[in-house]
C-alpha cells in the first residue's frame, strides 16, 4: 500500500467490498467506511461496529462439501435433542464455523453464531455475529465475576467454566453467556462497543430458545438466569418497562419450576436432603439463589411502581441462600433457615449478604403490600382495625431489624465504604420511608394526630439518612453502583414533594436530592427516566437531557 497516494487509498477503502459496518449492511445502506464511526451511524446516534474484513466470496475447492457435512452433523445433533418438543416440519440451522486467521483476531478459534428461526419470513434479521477470540472470551468471563456477579449472584463459577468453551452448547447456555457478556461489556470502557451487539443477539436468542432447547430443568434454569441478568442490565441501561418484562418472564419461569419450594419433601415437610437428594448440592444452592434473586427483583419492582407482588411469601418453602464463599467452594454442609422464621427472630441478620438482602427485600415487600391493602380497604368499606394491627407490627419489626444492621461509618482512604453495609442501610431506610408514606395518604381524623406527626418525623429522619448514605454512593466507582441504588433517593424526592409547599425545609432538601438525582441520572436509566418525567423540578436543563436527545 506504500505506493498509493492517500486519496487513492481512501477511494479504494471506500469501494472495497465488505468494508461496510454491521448496521449499514443490515439496513443495506451505502457505508463510507469511516473509523471509528461511519457517517450513517453518526447521524443516527448509534454504535458503529466494523466486523473483520471477510474473506473472498465463494468456497475453495472441497470446502463446500466439508461445510455441508459439518452442518448435517450439527443438525442431526440438534434434532436428536429436540425431537420430542418440535413438530416434524420445524428445522434449525446452526453455523459454528471457525474463521481463518486472516480475519485479524488472534486465538485458537473464533465462533460466529447465527440461528435461523422457525418459520421466520425471508429477510428477517438473524442473530448478530460477534467474533470472540480465546483471549476476549477469557477476559469477558473474568470481568463478569469480578464486576457484575455481585449484583446478580446466581452463578457458580466452576459450573459455568466447565461448559463456557463448549462449541456445541445449548441455546439456553448461549443465552446465559450472552447475558453475562452484555452486562460485562456495559461495565468496561474498552469493551463497551460490544455491548449492543451482544444485547441484540441475546434478545434474538431468547425469542427462540424455548423452541430450540429441550424441556430439561437445566435448560430452564439457565434461561431464568439469562433473563434475570438481562433484567438487571436493562434496569440501568434501558427503560424500566423493558427490564420489568424480562424480570417478569424470569419470575414466572421460576414459579413454573417450583423454585419456591425446593426444600419441601413429598410428605409436605421441609427437609432439604429428602427434597433435593438427587441434585448436586452446588446445583441445588444455585437454584435457591436463582429463586431468591427473582424474589428480590419482584419486591424492588413493586417498590418502584407499586405493582402487585408476584411471589406469595406465605407459600415459600425454599431455604435462604448460603454465603458466597460456601456457594463457590461447595462447602454447603450447614443448612440455612427459612425466611418466615428468620424475619421474626430477634437475632442479627444472617452474615450471608444475599440472605440479608432477601430479608430486607421482604420488609420492603411487606410495606408495599400493607399500603396496597389499605388502599383496597379504603375504596371498599374504609380502614379496618386490621390495618392498625399490621401497621404497628410492621413499625416494630422495621425498627427491630434496623437495629441489627451496623451503621455505616464515614469512608476514608484507609477504610473505604463497605458496599454490602451501604446497600443494607439504604434498604432499611427505604422500607421505613415507604411505611411512613402509607399513613400520609389516609384521610385525616382516622388516628390521633400524635401518630401522624410521629410518622412524619420518622420519614424526615429517614430522608436525612438516605441523603447521607447516598453521599457515600457518589464516592463509589461507577462499576460499584447497583442498578436499584437510585430507588431510595427517588422515594425521598416523592416524600419531599408532598410537603415542600407547607414546610420550607422540605423544599431545601428537595433541591439537595435533585442534585443527587442529576449525578446518578448520567449513568443510570432508572434515575434518568424519573428525572425526564419531572424536568420542571430542575432549574436548568440537566446534562442527561442532552445525552437523551443525542441518542433519540
Amino acid at each position: 500500500m506504500s505506493g498509493l497516494s492517500p486519496s487513492s487509498e481512501q477511494a479504494q477503502s471506500r469501494n472495497r467490498p465488505g468494508s461496510a459496518c454491521t448496521e449499514c449492511r443490515r439496513r443495506k445502506m451505502r457505508c463510507d467506511g469511516r473509523h471509528p464511526q461511519c457517517n450513517n451511524c453518526s447521524n443516527a446516534g448509534i454504535i458503529c461496529v466494523f466486523n473483520p474484513q471477510p474473506s473472498r466470496r465463494g468456497p475453495k475447492k472441497g470446502h463446500l462439501k466439508s461445510l455441508q457435512t459439518r452442518i448435517a452433523n450439527l443438525e442431526s445433533m440438534l434434532f436428536g435433542r429436540t425431537q420430542d418438543s418440535l413438530s416434524a416440519d420445524a428445522s434449525i440451522n446452526v453455523e459454528a464455523v471457525a474463521q481463518p486467521a486472516e480475519d485479524g483476531w488472534s486465538g485458537r478459534s473464533q465462533v460466529n453464531v447465527s440461528l435461523d428461526g422457525f418459520h421466520v419470513p425471508a429477510g428477517a434479521p438473524k442473530v448478530g455475529a460477534v467474533p470472540v477470540s480465546d483471549l476476549l472470551h477469557a477476559e469477558l468471563d473474568q470481568l463478569y465475576f469480578d464486576r457484575a456477579h455481585v449484583f446478580v449472584p446466581i452463578l457458580n463459577a466452576r459450573r459455568y467454566l466447565s461448559w463456557t468453551r463448549d462449541d456445541n452448547k445449548s441455546v439456553s447456555r448461549r443465552c446465559l453467556q450472552y447475558a453475562m457478556w452484555t452486562m460485562t461489556t456495559s461495565m468496561s470502557s474498552q469493551l463497551e462497543h460490544l455491548c449492543e451487539p451482544f444485547y441484540q443477539s441475546l434478545r434474538e436468542l431468547l425469542g427462540r430458545s424455548e423452541l430450540a432447547d429441550g424441556n430439561t430443568n437445566t435448560d430452564r434454569i439457565e434461561r431464568i438466569q439469562a433473563l434475570l441478568i438481562l433484567a438487571v442490565y436493562e434496569f440501568s441501561h434501558h427503560t424500566f418497562s423493558r427490564g420489568w418484562l424480562s424480570a417478569g418472564q424470569g419470575i414466572r419461569l421460576a414459579q413454573l419450576m417450583n423454585l419456591h419450594k425446593i426444600d419441601l419433601s413429598n410428605e409436605g415437610k421441609a427437609h432439604p436432603h429428602e427434597a433435593s437428594g438427587w441434585d448436586d448440592p452446588v446445583y441445588t444452592e444455585e437454584k435457591r439463589r436463582v429463586f431468591w434473586v427473582a424474589y428480590i427483583l419482584d419486591r424492588l419492582i413493586s417498590l418502584v411502581n407499586e405493582s402487585p407482588l408476584t411471589i406469595d411469601e406465605r407459600v415459600i418453602a425454599t431455604r435462604l441462600p448460603a454465603g458466597e464463599e460456601a456457594f463457590q467452594t461447595g462447602r454447603l454442609s450447614q443448612m440455612t433457615g427459612f425466611l418466615s422464621k428468620t424475619i421474626t427472630e430477634d437475632a442479627p441478620l444472617p452474615k450471608a449478604e444475599l440472605s440479608e438482602m432477601v430479608i430486607l427485600a421482604s420488609l420492603c415487600g411487606k410495606t408495599v403490600l400493607h399500603r396496597q391493602q389499605a388502599a383496597a380497604e379504603q375504596a371498599d368499606c374504609g380502614i379496618s382495625n386490621s390495618f392498625w394491627e399490621r401497621d404497628r407490627w410492621l413499625d416494630a419489626i422495621l425498627i427491630k431489624k434496623g437495629r441489627t444492621i451496623s451503621p455505616l461509618q464515614p469512608a476514608s482512604p484507609t477504610m473505604p465504604t463497605h458496599l454490602a453495609s451501604l446497600t443494607s442501610n439504604l434498604m432499611v431506610q427505604s422500607a421505613l420511608l415507604y411505611h411512613c408514606m402509607t399513613l400520609q395518604l389516609l384521610p385525616g381524623g382516622i388516628e390521633s394526630s400524635e401518630t401522624v406527626l410521629q410518622c412524619r418525623q420518622t420519614a424526615f429522619l429517614a430522608v436525612q439518612e438516605i441523603i447521607r448514605l447516598t453521599g457515600a454512593v457518589l464516592q463509589l466507582s461507577y462499576f460499584e453502583i447497583a442498578p436499584f441504588t437510585p430507588l431510595p433517593v427517588l422515594l425521598c424526592a416523592k416524600v419531599l414533594m408532598m410537603y415542600r409547599d407547607t414546610d420550607p425545609s422540605c423544599a431545601m432538601q428537595l433541591q439537595e436530592v435533585l442534585v443527587i438525582v442529576q449525578n446518578l441520572a448520567n449513568t443510570n436509566y432508572l434515575c434518568r427516566e424519573w428525572a425526564m418525567q419531572h424536568l420542571e423540578l430542575f432549574g436548568s436543563e440537566p446534562d442527561f437531557v442532552h445525552t437523551e436527545k443525542s441518542h433519540g
